[in-house]
């Protein structure tokens, strides 16, 4: 087995526990499931390397929706169909358009 196959096992692995919890959510499933509490944008860090800081929302948008995009999945985080193709997952795919609307 090569380091791509193992990528690729793990890929199948990450995409399908995503897969599950967009079912379980179904159509109120959203980017938002990937943004941590709101306070942690708000309360400054109190100790530490760094302390004084917060997160920045607008930054955390942005890195979170290129982290989508390197997935292969939509700005919603959803796996998008060719993904899955991709993966030899094409009936998880099929099972997942049955509750959420899927990106080609």
């Amino acid at each position: 087995m090569t380091w791509e196959d193992l990528n690729t096992v793990g890929d199948r692995v990450f995409n399908l526990i995503r897969a599950f919890w967009i079912r379980e959510f179904g159509r109120k499933w959203s980017a938002e499931m990937d943004v941590p509490p709101a306070r942690w944008f708000e309360d400054r860090l109190t100790k530490g390397p760094l302390k004084q800081t917060k997160l920045d929302r607008a930054k955390y948008d942005e890195m979170l929706q290129m982290y989508y995009r390197k997935r292969g999945w939509d700005e919603r985080g959803i796996p998008r169909k060719s993904t899955l193709a991709a993966l030899g997952l094409r009936d998880v795919a099929q099972e997942l358009g049955r509750h959420v609307k899927m990106l080609e």
